[in-house]
């Protein structure tokens, strides 16, 4: 996907785009009637987020030769503060941003920034201004909005618009939910809720007549693609029987083999008291 320049006032289309698009002011105006025109037209002033952006940009706009040149979305509000672009509030200022001597703050109150398009080696290069003076302004159209992305988050980047998808979901515009494995349980039959086996549907599992279930009949399918706890098991009545008696008869003698063992604990210890009860009256006639 390409970004394109639309030229105002009938000029022509640099390029076809799904992307974002650039645009420009065609008279100059101070900073504050400059952002209104980009919002009331587009979408905002354009915001730079990287070097790469800076210099596709300045590819884009036409060439001065001198002031005013074009107002670019990075503000203050006072001299100690951090330059901050307008909309997200990102600090990013390239290594080679400003130029050469910039920001100088001529006038202790140069709290707006504009972009040089001539062609020295200061083209591309950013230069604080007051923000009353009157420059061309850059704007930028965004093509993302709330429902591209489906179940996601849309980032425009240059020649590219990329959809972070919410936890649960995949696709190029996060419009497909993860699937968990197709479920498969001998002796049982399910349903799942929307009749689908996706992120955060539930499955019921229900044994087949004669069969008795052990185990949780529901499981959910979790964001990692895989299905909650362990699938639940259909047991024939007779062998569930067994298995309850088994654990019956298994309770039983554990209960018998503590009881022995408590009671032979006892026993040694009653043996253990006899000797002294029976010595103890014979040492106090002695004394």
């Amino acid at each position: 996907m390409k970004w394109t320049l639309i030229l105002l006032l009938g000029g022509p289309l640099a390029e076809t785009t799904l992307g974002w698009t650039y645009h420009y002011s065609p008279t100059p105006m101070n900073w504050t009637q400059a952002r209104q025109w980009c919002q009331t037209h587009y979408t905002d002033m354009v915001v730079i987020q990287n070097q790469k952006e800076n210099d596709y940009l300045v590819s884009l706009l036409p060439n001065k030769t001198k002031s005013p040149y074009y107002w670019i979305g990075i503000t203050k509000n006072h001299k100690n503060e951090t330059w901050t672009w307008v909309g997200n509030n990102s600090t990013w200022i390239g290594e080679q941003s400003w130029a050469t001597n910039e920001p100088n703050n001529n006038f202790s109150n140069e709290f707006c920034v504009e972009i040089y398009t001539n062609s020295g080696e200061n083209r591309g290069k950013w230069n604080d201004e007051k923000c009353i003076n009157k420059k061309y302004t850059a704007c930028y159209k965004a093509q993302c909005n709330t429902t591209i992305c489906g179940r996601g988050r849309c980032e425009e980047t240059i020649e590219n618009i990329k959809c972070h998808c919410d936890p649960g979901f995949k696709g190029d515009r996060c419009q497909t939910a993860v699937e968990c494995p197709p479920l498969s349980q001998p002796n049982a039959y399910h349903n799942c809720t929307e009749g689908n086996q996706t992120f955060n549907s539930t499955c019921h599992f229900k044994c087949n007549p004669g069969f008795l279930m052990i185990g949780s009949p529901n499981v959910t399918c979790e964001i990692t693609g895989a299905w909650s706890g362990p699938r639940p098991i259909c047991e024939s009545y007779k062998q569930a029987l067994l298995a309850v008696a088994g654990c019956g008869a298994l309770t039983a003698c554990c209960c018998i083999c503590f009881c022995w063992m408590k009671r032979r604990k006892r026993k040694k210890l009653a043996q253990e008291r006899q000797p002294e009860e029976v010595t103890s009256p014979s040492s106090e006639v002695q004394g």
